[in-house]
Protein backbone atom coordinates (compact mmCIF):
# COMPACT_ATOMS: atom_id res chain seq x y z
CA UNK A 1 0.00 0.00 0.00
CA UNK A 2 1.60 3.02 -0.79
CA UNK A 3 2.39 5.58 1.70
CA UNK A 4 -0.45 8.37 2.45
CA UNK A 5 -0.27 11.92 1.23
CA UNK A 6 0.29 13.88 4.32
CA UNK A 7 -1.16 17.10 3.14
CA UNK A 8 -4.91 15.08 2.07
CA UNK A 9 -4.27 13.49 5.56
CA UNK A 10 -4.57 17.30 6.83
CA UNK A 11 -7.44 18.45 4.83
CA UNK A 12 -9.65 15.12 6.09
CA UNK A 13 -8.45 16.07 9.45
CA UNK A 14 -9.55 20.10 8.74
CA UNK A 15 -12.96 18.71 7.50
CA UNK A 16 -13.22 16.77 10.47
CA UNK A 17 -12.66 19.60 13.02
CA UNK A 18 -14.85 22.10 10.58
CA UNK A 19 -17.72 19.61 10.75
CA UNK A 20 -17.34 18.41 14.58
CA UNK A 21 -15.46 20.88 16.74
CA UNK A 22 -12.06 20.42 18.47
CA UNK A 23 -11.14 16.90 18.46
CA UNK A 24 -8.15 14.72 20.62
CA UNK A 25 -6.36 12.55 18.57
CA UNK A 26 -8.11 9.13 19.30
CA UNK A 27 -11.59 10.46 18.03
CA UNK A 28 -9.63 11.54 14.96
CA UNK A 29 -8.43 8.10 14.17
CA UNK A 30 -11.92 6.73 14.76
CA UNK A 31 -13.43 8.45 11.99
CA UNK A 32 -10.34 8.02 10.22
CA UNK A 33 -9.83 4.34 10.10
CA UNK A 34 -8.43 3.93 7.04
CA UNK A 35 -5.29 6.35 7.64
CA UNK A 36 -2.26 4.84 9.86
CA UNK A 37 -1.24 6.71 13.04
CA UNK A 38 1.84 7.65 12.51
CA UNK A 39 0.45 9.00 9.26
CA UNK A 40 -2.59 10.95 11.25
CA UNK A 41 0.35 12.34 13.88
CA UNK A 42 2.41 13.14 11.31
CA UNK A 43 -0.23 15.47 9.53
CA UNK A 44 -1.33 16.82 12.99
CA UNK A 45 1.91 18.02 14.08
CA UNK A 46 3.57 19.35 10.56
CA UNK A 47 0.25 21.58 10.47
CA UNK A 48 0.75 24.74 10.37
CA UNK A 49 -3.04 25.63 10.21
CA UNK A 50 -4.20 22.97 13.11
CA UNK A 51 -4.15 24.30 16.59
CA UNK A 52 -2.90 21.75 19.35
CA UNK A 53 -3.35 21.44 23.29
CA UNK A 54 -1.57 19.05 25.71
CA UNK A 55 -3.09 18.25 28.54
CA UNK A 56 -0.87 15.88 29.97
CA UNK A 57 1.53 15.55 32.81
CA UNK A 58 4.75 13.86 31.93
CA UNK A 59 6.50 11.98 34.21
CA UNK A 60 9.74 8.97 34.12
CA UNK A 61 9.49 5.70 32.85
CA UNK A 62 12.02 2.91 32.43
CA UNK A 63 12.13 0.74 28.72
CA UNK A 64 13.56 -2.27 29.82
CA UNK A 65 13.19 -3.57 26.59
CA UNK A 66 15.08 -1.13 25.08
CA UNK A 67 18.12 -1.63 27.21
CA UNK A 68 16.73 0.23 30.16
CA UNK A 69 16.14 3.67 28.43
CA UNK A 70 14.65 6.30 30.10
CA UNK A 71 11.25 7.40 28.24
CA UNK A 72 8.49 9.99 29.16
CA UNK A 73 5.58 8.34 29.67
CA UNK A 74 2.53 8.93 28.31
CA UNK A 75 4.22 7.44 25.27
CA UNK A 76 4.23 10.08 21.98
CA UNK A 77 1.23 7.89 20.61
CA UNK A 78 -1.00 7.78 24.05
CA UNK A 79 -0.14 11.21 24.50
CA UNK A 80 -1.43 12.09 20.73
CA UNK A 81 -4.67 10.01 21.42
CA UNK A 82 -5.85 11.01 24.66
CA UNK A 83 -4.00 14.04 25.78
CA UNK A 84 -4.07 16.66 22.76
CA UNK A 85 -6.65 18.60 21.78
CA UNK A 86 -6.60 19.53 17.96
CA UNK A 87 -8.43 22.77 16.69
CA UNK A 88 -9.01 25.51 14.28
CA UNK A 89 -8.46 29.44 13.97
CA UNK A 90 -11.85 30.94 15.60
CA UNK A 91 -12.28 27.57 17.37
CA UNK A 92 -10.20 28.92 20.96
CA UNK A 93 -13.37 29.23 22.97
CA UNK A 94 -14.65 25.70 22.20
CA UNK A 95 -11.39 23.98 22.52
CA UNK A 96 -10.61 25.81 25.94
CA UNK A 97 -14.17 24.09 26.86
CA UNK A 98 -13.66 20.76 25.62
CA UNK A 99 -10.36 20.50 27.40
CA UNK A 100 -11.86 21.56 30.94
CA UNK A 101 -14.02 18.68 30.48
CA UNK A 102 -11.21 15.79 29.13
CA UNK A 103 -9.16 17.16 31.74
CA UNK A 104 -11.60 16.63 34.86
CA UNK A 105 -12.86 13.24 33.21
CA UNK A 106 -9.51 12.07 33.94
CA UNK A 107 -9.02 13.62 36.95
CA UNK A 108 -12.28 11.89 37.74
CA UNK A 109 -11.35 8.24 36.48
CA UNK A 110 -8.50 8.58 38.88
CA UNK A 111 -10.65 9.56 41.60
CA UNK A 112 -12.27 6.47 41.33
CA UNK A 113 -9.46 4.67 40.74
CA UNK A 114 -7.72 6.24 43.69
CA UNK A 115 -10.83 5.24 46.09
CA UNK A 116 -11.21 2.05 44.83
CA UNK A 117 -6.92 1.10 46.04
CA UNK A 118 -8.60 2.81 49.51
CA UNK A 119 -10.91 0.10 49.37
CA UNK A 120 -8.34 -2.28 48.95
CA UNK A 121 -6.66 -0.84 51.54
CA UNK A 122 -9.50 -0.58 53.89
CA UNK A 123 -10.26 -4.53 53.32
CA UNK A 124 -6.90 -5.20 54.28
CA UNK A 125 -6.53 -3.30 57.13
CA UNK A 126 -9.78 -4.42 58.75
CA UNK A 127 -7.73 -7.87 59.47
CA UNK A 128 -4.60 -6.49 61.06
CA UNK A 129 -4.47 -5.38 64.20
CA UNK A 130 -3.81 -1.67 64.89
CA UNK A 131 0.09 -2.17 65.79
CA UNK A 132 1.29 -4.35 62.76
CA UNK A 133 -1.43 -0.93 60.80
CA UNK A 134 1.22 1.33 62.58
CA UNK A 135 4.17 -0.12 60.94
CA UNK A 136 3.39 -0.49 57.79
CA UNK A 137 2.42 2.31 55.22
CA UNK A 138 1.02 1.97 51.37
CA UNK A 139 1.44 4.38 48.56
CA UNK A 140 0.05 4.52 45.12
CA UNK A 141 2.37 5.95 41.54
CA UNK A 142 2.28 5.97 38.21
CA UNK A 143 -0.27 8.31 35.66
CA UNK A 144 -2.77 8.26 38.98
CA UNK A 145 -0.70 10.02 41.20
CA UNK A 146 -0.71 12.71 37.92
CA UNK A 147 -4.38 11.99 37.41
CA UNK A 148 -4.06 10.62 34.24
CA UNK A 149 -5.61 7.26 34.22
CA UNK A 150 -7.91 6.04 31.79
CA UNK A 151 -10.49 3.11 31.36
CA UNK A 152 -9.53 2.15 27.57
CA UNK A 153 -10.32 -1.51 27.62
CA UNK A 154 -6.99 -3.80 27.05
CA UNK A 155 -5.98 -7.19 27.75
CA UNK A 156 -4.79 -8.27 31.02
CA UNK A 157 -1.22 -10.10 29.86
CA UNK A 158 -1.51 -13.43 32.02
CA UNK A 159 -4.79 -13.74 32.50
CA UNK A 160 -6.08 -12.68 28.77
CA UNK A 161 -9.14 -10.93 31.27
CA UNK A 162 -10.38 -7.65 29.17
CA UNK A 163 -9.56 -4.87 32.22
CA UNK A 164 -10.79 -1.41 32.47
CA UNK A 165 -7.56 1.01 31.22
CA UNK A 166 -5.16 2.11 33.90
CA UNK A 167 -3.56 -0.86 36.10
CA UNK A 168 -3.89 0.45 40.34
CA UNK A 169 -0.13 -0.32 41.24
CA UNK A 170 -0.27 -0.04 45.56
CA UNK A 171 3.35 -0.41 46.95
CA UNK A 172 3.59 -1.43 50.76
CA UNK A 173 6.36 -0.59 52.57
CA UNK A 174 7.00 -3.01 55.98
CA UNK A 175 8.48 -2.03 59.14
CA UNK A 176 12.07 -4.32 59.78
CA UNK A 177 10.28 -5.46 62.99
CA UNK A 178 7.31 -7.27 61.65
CA UNK A 179 7.66 -10.77 61.67
CA UNK A 180 7.44 -12.81 58.12
CA UNK A 181 4.15 -14.43 59.07
CA UNK A 182 2.46 -10.84 58.65
CA UNK A 183 4.47 -10.19 55.37
CA UNK A 184 3.10 -13.52 54.28
CA UNK A 185 -0.53 -13.04 55.48
CA UNK A 186 -0.74 -9.20 53.81
CA UNK A 187 0.67 -10.68 50.54
CA UNK A 188 -1.75 -13.50 50.68
CA UNK A 189 -5.00 -11.30 51.30
CA UNK A 190 -3.54 -8.97 48.71
CA UNK A 191 -3.60 -11.83 45.89
CA UNK A 192 -7.34 -12.68 46.73
CA UNK A 193 -8.86 -9.06 46.50
CA UNK A 194 -6.52 -8.77 43.25
CA UNK A 195 -8.43 -11.68 41.72
CA UNK A 196 -11.61 -10.23 42.94
CA UNK A 197 -11.36 -7.02 41.77
CA UNK A 198 -9.69 -8.06 37.95
CA UNK A 199 -12.94 -10.88 37.16
CA UNK A 200 -15.64 -9.15 39.41
CA UNK A 201 -18.05 -7.79 36.12
CA UNK A 202 -18.53 -4.82 38.32
CA UNK A 203 -15.03 -3.69 38.90
CA UNK A 204 -12.57 -5.33 36.08
CA UNK A 205 -9.51 -3.33 37.34
CA UNK A 206 -5.86 -4.76 37.52
CA UNK A 207 -4.14 -4.24 40.93
CA UNK A 208 -0.78 -4.53 41.10
CA UNK A 209 1.21 -4.91 44.94
CA UNK A 210 4.62 -5.37 46.18
CA UNK A 211 4.95 -5.72 49.75
CA UNK A 212 8.76 -5.04 50.80
CA UNK A 213 10.97 -3.92 53.93
CA UNK A 214 11.73 -0.37 54.90
CA UNK A 215 15.22 -1.41 54.72
CA UNK A 216 14.83 -3.08 51.39
CA UNK A 217 13.40 0.72 50.04
CA UNK A 218 16.27 2.82 51.78
CA UNK A 219 19.22 0.56 49.58
CA UNK A 220 17.07 0.90 46.20
CA UNK A 221 17.24 4.75 47.09
CA UNK A 222 21.00 4.24 45.78
CA UNK A 223 19.87 4.07 42.33
CA UNK A 224 22.04 1.63 40.96
CA UNK A 225 20.83 -1.31 39.00
CA UNK A 226 16.93 -1.14 36.73
CA UNK A 227 15.28 -2.68 39.68
CA UNK A 228 16.19 -0.30 42.58
CA UNK A 229 16.00 3.02 39.95
CA UNK A 230 12.28 1.70 39.44
CA UNK A 231 11.55 1.48 42.85
CA UNK A 232 12.87 4.65 43.73
CA UNK A 233 10.97 6.31 40.89
CA UNK A 234 7.88 4.71 42.05
CA UNK A 235 8.70 6.35 45.70
CA UNK A 236 9.50 9.23 44.04
CA UNK A 237 6.01 10.43 42.41
CA UNK A 238 3.84 8.31 44.93
CA UNK A 239 0.79 9.47 46.51
CA UNK A 240 0.39 8.30 50.22
CA UNK A 241 -2.52 5.63 50.28
CA UNK A 242 -2.77 4.64 53.75
CA UNK A 243 -1.04 3.03 57.13
CA UNK A 244 1.36 5.03 59.41
CA UNK A 245 2.35 8.62 57.35
CA UNK A 246 5.13 8.81 59.53
CA UNK A 247 6.64 5.49 57.98
CA UNK A 248 5.65 7.35 54.47
CA UNK A 249 7.20 10.46 55.35
CA UNK A 250 10.76 8.72 56.60
CA UNK A 251 10.75 7.19 53.40
CA UNK A 252 10.17 10.64 51.51
CA UNK A 253 13.19 12.06 53.80
CA UNK A 254 15.42 9.53 52.79
CA UNK A 255 15.06 10.52 49.00
CA UNK A 256 15.79 13.95 50.05
CA UNK A 257 19.14 12.84 52.23
CA UNK A 258 20.64 10.40 49.38
CA UNK A 259 19.98 12.52 46.98
CA UNK A 260 18.32 10.31 44.43
CA UNK A 261 15.63 13.01 43.87
CA UNK A 262 17.80 14.58 42.09
CA UNK A 263 18.96 11.90 40.04
CA UNK A 264 15.36 11.02 38.88
CA UNK A 265 15.17 15.09 38.00
CA UNK A 266 17.97 14.55 35.82
CA UNK A 267 16.64 11.19 34.28
CA UNK A 268 13.95 13.14 33.59
CA UNK A 269 15.53 15.86 31.87
CA UNK A 270 17.48 13.16 29.66
CA UNK A 271 14.13 11.54 29.17
CA UNK A 272 12.38 14.91 27.69
CA UNK A 273 15.95 15.73 25.41
CA UNK A 274 15.37 12.42 23.96
CA UNK A 275 11.44 13.02 23.90
CA UNK A 276 12.12 15.69 21.57
CA UNK A 277 14.33 14.09 19.61
CA UNK A 278 12.00 11.36 18.89
CA UNK A 279 9.23 13.07 17.74
CA UNK A 280 11.61 15.15 15.26
CA UNK A 281 12.80 11.48 13.83
CA UNK A 282 8.65 10.30 13.86
CA UNK A 283 7.93 13.48 11.79
CA UNK A 284 10.37 12.31 9.34
CA UNK A 285 9.54 8.55 9.22
CA UNK A 286 8.00 6.62 6.39
CA UNK A 287 4.45 5.59 7.67
CA UNK A 288 4.29 2.84 5.20
CA UNK A 289 6.87 0.72 6.57
CA UNK A 290 7.42 1.36 9.87
CA UNK A 291 10.51 -1.01 11.44
CA UNK A 292 10.57 -1.78 15.20
CA UNK A 293 13.10 1.29 16.47
CA UNK A 294 10.69 3.40 14.74
CA UNK A 295 7.71 2.08 16.02
CA UNK A 296 9.67 1.68 19.91
CA UNK A 297 9.85 5.74 20.13
CA UNK A 298 5.86 5.92 19.30
CA UNK A 299 5.26 3.91 21.80
CA UNK A 300 5.89 1.21 24.67
CA UNK A 301 6.22 -2.10 23.77
CA UNK A 302 3.74 -2.80 26.44
CA UNK A 303 1.22 -0.82 25.03
CA UNK A 304 1.42 -3.34 21.47
CA UNK A 305 -1.74 -5.13 22.19
CA UNK A 306 -3.52 -2.30 22.98
CA UNK A 307 -2.42 -0.35 19.95
CA UNK A 308 -1.77 -2.98 17.56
Amino acid sequence: MPAPDIAEVEALVVELLNEHGPMIGKQLAEKLPDVPMLALWQACYQSRVLHVSHFASYYLRFDITREDQVRLSPSILRDFLSFSLFGLPGQRDQMIERQGTLSNMHREISREKIGLAQQVMKSLFLDLPREIRSSMCAFIAGDLAYFLAHNEPREHLVSGEMVKGSDIDIVIILSDDLPDSIQRKIDTDMIALKNYYLRHPQYRHEIDFITKRKSTMEKQLHYTDIHDKIASKIAYESMFLGGSLTLYMEVRDAMISTGVDRLIEQDFDHALKDRKHAMQKLLLASSDDIDEETRSLFYFSQERVEFS
